[in-house]
């Protein structure tokens, strides 16, 4: 039970990180920042904490919400111009609306991030 214990606390950790990364990578700079400083207080040892534990978690969903809320206010293309879009703004040729606004929002950031990161 231990070893599960740290394998899901590292695979916390990392995906933690890795988002911030691609957040980061797809515009929203405060989101990718506060998730990786998230990733590096989430490594500090526990032994002997000066925070409470609960604290920390609450710190931790604190930056979570925050991170939602900045995901949030992405602004989607007008799916009506199609075909009118400007050269700026071509990850949003491989954008595709699901009908829910978040998830819309998250895969129009990882767009963003995938076409930063494509070799040019």
């Amino acid at each position: 039970m231990d070893n599960l214990k740290k394998i899901a606390m590292w695979t916390g950790i990392i995906l933690t990180g890795l988002c911030g990364v691609m957040l980061l990578g797809g515009g929203k700079v405060m989101s990718g920042t506060l998730l990786i400083a998230t990733a590096f207080i989430m490594v500090l040892p526990v032994r002997r904490p000066k925070v409470p534990r609960w604290a920390r978690i609450g710190l931790i969903c604190a930056v979570f919400g925050v991170v939602i809320w900045n995901i949030s206010t992405t602004d989607l293309p007008n799916p009506s111009n199609g075909m009118a879009m400007s050269c700026d703004n071509e990850h949003a040729d491989t954008y595709t609306s699901t009908g829910f606004k978040f998830l819309d929002q998250v895969t129009y950031i990882f767009s963003d991030f995938l076409s930063q990161a494509a070799p040019s």
